[in-house]
């Protein structure tokens, strides 16, 4: 069946519609699908990156490594045509950046990350997603061993959050894990556990609908203290964990806080 560039361009524009749409709901993989059906009928090369920038953001929020082939071939017909904006590159990037650092090593994320960071200041995007990008970037050159583990960007990143959200916030509450986590691979013990402490002193607002989450945090801290050589500390944040566990959570949370107290101190008694 042969249709016209009108035919594409109705077809392209109702899906657009829906995506655009922050109160639509849809199935990811049926709208992937729907878009991947418009593909052999593309009537030029600016249809082409703009059909592949939406595919490549659908997969990116559903955590599918193809985002990153979609947005190659994205960028490949911008190249062509220029029929992007800048705005429409920026959020592309963006999404496949924040999908690239958590889910892949692949070497198309520094781009993305790097793309993201020159259009944000080029468009006067939101200060909460330059944060964002700098926790990424940050994520992204510990992996690689690089700036520090990642500490040259988390430490002003702390700060920068601390002055825009106080110091109890979710974002620094985040960011000191990662800092914990870089002093770690550091090799350098007690401001892994000062930065750890100050972690898990700040309830996590997940936990009042996941006490999981709470049992995470306590026996995560536990195993840094022990480290450390605090080791009544420690214990008494394993118990801490168990009781919250056996209160408030399933059975597999609590044998699992009790199985990280007996697998930390068998190490000590080995």
């Amino acid at each position: 069946m042969v249709l016209d560039d009108n035919a594409y361009v109705t077809r392209f524009t109702s899906l657009k519609q829906t995506l655009d749409d922050p109160a639509a709901t849809y199935w990811g993989e049926g709208m992937r699908d729907d878009l991947l059906a418009l593909v052999p009928i593309l009537p030029d090369q600016a249809a082409e990156a703009a059909l592949f920038r939406e595919l490549a953001i659908v997969e990116a929020k559903r955590d599918e490594d193809t985002c990153l082939d979609h947005a190659d071939r994205a960028l490949a017909a911008q190249r062509a045509s220029g029929a992007l904006s800048d705005e429409a590159l920026y959020f592309m990037h963006l999404f496949c950046a924040d999908f690239a650092v958590a889910w892949t090593d692949d070497s198309r994320t520094e781009m993305h990350l790097d793309q993201a960071f020159a259009l944000h200041g080029k468009l006067g995007r939101p200060a909460f997603e330059a944060f964002s990008l700098r926790m990424n970037k940050g994520v992204y050159e510990r992996a690689y061993g690089r700036a520090r583990m990642g500490l040259d960007w988390f430490e002003p990143l702390l700060d920068d959050l601390m002055a825009e959200y106080g110091p109890d916030s979710q974002q620094v509450r985040r960011v000191l894990g990662l800092l914990s986590d870089s002093e770690r691979r550091l090799g350098n013990i007690e401001l892994e556990l000062a930065y750890a402490e100050r972690s898990a002193g700040i309830p996590d607002v997940e936990a009042e609908e996941d006490p999981g989450k709470r049992v995470s945090t306590l026996t995560w801290l536990a195993g840094v203290r022990f480290r450390a050589g605090r080791v009544q500390a420690a214990l008494a944040a394993f118990d801490e964990a168990i009781a919250h566990a056996d209160a408030y959570c399933r059975p597999a949370t609590q044998n699992f806080a009790r199985e990280r107290k007996s697998a930390c101190f068998a190490e000590q008694d080995a």
